[in-house]
């Protein structure tokens, strides 16, 4: 079984990109993130015309997110049951579904820097934090259940220094905040294994580069996107990498896929 996730920033500006890299690598489960659309703007048709069944969390201009299957897959889920959104309005940032008991789960973590017009608001953090502390419950009541699971996304954590080409730059962004950062390591303490960093140990392995300052030609990039499988999925993990030649072809996201292979 094969396993992508790629954060698209939006689904319709790189329908082509995508339709690619389902004919060419073929993935069993991609996980997007961005989409950037509702459920009536939403591809549907064109994805089940190349063989994949789409379950999405959408919402209009702003996040979304979204999984292509081939697989036959039950009880979607659309909303992150450890999140209490009382008094708030609703961001799609979370989609489920289940292959043979297995969740299969795209995230897209807020990103958690305050407005440029007012530099001073930390609401995006505060909430940025308190939906990284729901996604770490969630995933800690499916262990506490043993209920397997493939979780994969853009977390928007930049986790080691070595995760960006210039850390200190980034020592003051909600990316890299102590705070963000301690609540990542509360994540990674789970009985998860990080697909990516178990089978790639060398530093400086990116799957994002920003569309400004020559960020990709001069690979002034960051790692904000993996996978995550439940610990007894550990043992099928066979091989894991980022697709970095998608983010050089033209009008790219400004993210790379990142993927793994198991032997399920």
């Amino acid at each position: 079984m094969q396993i992508i996730s790629w954060n698209v920033a939006s689904i319709r500006a790189r329908l082509n990109l995508i339709r690619d890299l389902l004919i060419n690598k073929s993935p069993d489960v991609l996980f997007l993130q961005e989409i950037k659309a509702t459920e009536e703007t939403f591809p549907y048709d064109y994805f089940l015309r190349l063989g994949y069944r789409s379950i999405i969390s959408g919402q209009k201009s702003y996040n979304g997110v979204a999984i292509l299957t081939k697989l036959p897959v039950v009880e979607p889920l659309t909303n992150l049951p450890t999140l209490n959104t009382e008094n708030e309005e609703p961001e799609a940032r979370f989609v489920q579904c289940i292959y043979k008991g297995i969740r299969l789960i795209s995230v897209y973590v807020p990103n958690g820097n305050p407005p440029e017009k007012n530099p001073e608001d930390t609401s995006r953090l505060i909430y940025k934090l308190k939906w990284m502390e729901a996604l770490t419950t969630y995933l800690k009541n499916l262990s506490a259940l043993k209920a397997p699971f493939i979780i994969g996304g853009d977390f928007n954590v930049i986790e080691k220094d070595f995760d960006v080409y210039n850390p200190n730059a980034y020592r003051e962004n909600a990316l890299m905040l102590p705070s963000v950062r301690e609540s990542f390591a509360k994540l990674n303490a789970l009985p998860i294994t990080n697909t990516l960093r178990h089978l790639n140990k060398e530093p400086h392995i990116y799957s994002f580069w920003d569309f400004q300052y020559g960020a990709w030609p001069k690979n002034l990039g960051m790692l904000l996107d993996h996978i995550f499988v439940s610990n007894p999925l550990e043992l099928s993990l066979t091989s894991s990498g980022i697709y970095k030649d998608i983010r050089a072809k033209e009008k790219p996201s400004d993210h790379a896929p990142v993927f793994c292979n198991l032997t399920l």
